[in-house]
């Protein structure tokens, strides 16, 4: 069990999922371009773009507030990454260009 000490402060925590989602979304708008009809891309981009954007950190003072931020920013990222996986494992793949 970590000690006070141990524990990461609750707003660089936030910090770090803000770059992972900044990075996933990112990844994202590549797949999108490449399979922009998909609507598992969709809602995926959409969820991560939220987590990433949204600046309600800044907003937030209290420590259960800023927990429960996290817990949706975990949330967020976490269905999206479903959404792909999904994706992934449900997409036809191209068919290959007759010669």
């Amino acid at each position: 069990m970590e000690t006070a000490e141990n524990q990461v402060p609750i707003r660089d925590r936030i910090k770090d999922l803000n770059a992972k989602s900044y990075y996933l979304l990112v990844a994202l708008s590549f797949l999108y371009r490449a399979s922009s009809s998909s609507h598992l891309l969709k809602w995926a981009l959409s969820l991560v773009a939220v987590a990433a954007v949204l600046p309600v950190q800044d907003y937030v003072e209290s420590k259960s507030g800023l927990e429960i931020l996290r817990a949706l920013k975990v949330t967020t990222i976490t269905v999206a990454l479903v959404c792909v996986l999904f994706w992934i494992w449900t997409a036809t793949a191209p068919a290959a260009p007759a010669n």
